[in-house]
């Protein structure tokens, strides 16, 4: 016999077998399994009250979403929707880890998340995401995907002459830009994905690092000459404010 009664509970059907086994046999193996099956409700509140995640909020996620499932009465919501209005905390908890936490982990925490995020997504498409694209994936905003990128830890007086040639790509001059900022981004966003990155890998935009036009062709899979072409198209859109950052 079920352990609820079907004609008056709300628990979704899918999470029944391990709400149920869990309610009888509350153990380590059946809490997980019930934990494992609810993480895209865990998921979604996460990113419905904090619009981003990383490993500390996971964490706490997964521990708030127990809590929920104890407090949870089948005859008065669905299972999913109570783990999600129950994270509201995590709002709470996000505020007090960025004050907390000193600026350098907190950029840590980012670029994982965002490192993560590029990997996933270059796996969807073959090719490495924009600045957009890993906007729209991970809930950072562009602005904060660049200040991620361009980061770089304070280094002690006379540590150059230590690194090594392969640590020195990591510190090497960001490119400058004399060009209106707002001009460049609006050019930017009114691009396919493909354009976005060849802008990014010559200007540098977005902390990207600048790329020769053979290295941004044997990234993109295509022939220098196309890059060539591709630029040239983006460079006549530029000059209508007398822009030429993609001249020689």
């Amino acid at each position: 016999m079920a352990f609820l009664d079907d004609n008056i509970n709300r628990l979704e059907p899918r999470y029944q077998p391990q709400f149920n086994a869990w309610k009888n046999n509350p153990t380590t193996a059946t809490t997980g399994a019930l934990l494992k099956s609810v993480q895209p409700d865990i998921d979604k509140g996460i990113f419905a009250h904090v619009g981003k995640s990383d490993p500390l909020l996971a964490s706490k996620a997964k521990k708030m979403a127990l809590q929920a499932i104890r407090s949870y009465d089948p005859t008065k919501a669905k299972l999913g929707t109570h783990i999600v209005n129950q994270l509201q905390g995590l709002k709470r908890v996000a505020r007090q880890q960025s004050q907390i936490l000193p600026i350098p982990e907190r950029v840590v925490m980012d670029q994982g998340y965002i490192e993560r995020a590029k990997a996933e997504l270059a796996d969807e498409f073959g090719r490495d995401p924009t600045a957009v694209e890993l906007a729209d994936r991970t809930g950072i905003s562009v602005k904060r995907i660049n200040y991620v990128n361009k980061f770089r830890y304070p280094m002690a007086v006379g540590s150059m002459a230590n690194m090594s040639e392969e640590d020195d790509d990591l510190y090497q001059p960001e490119v400058q830009q004399t060009q209106s900022d707002s001009w460049l981004e609006f050019v930017y966003s009114d691009l396919d994905p493909t354009n976005q990155k060849i802008m990014e890998w010559t200007l540098g935009l977005h902390g990207n690092k600048a790329l020769s036009n053979q290295d941004i062709a044997r990234k993109l899979r295509m022939t220098p000459g196309a890059v060539s072409q591709r630029k040239a198209k983006i460079q006549q859109v530029l000059n209508q404010e007398e822009l030429n950052p993609f001249a020689n």
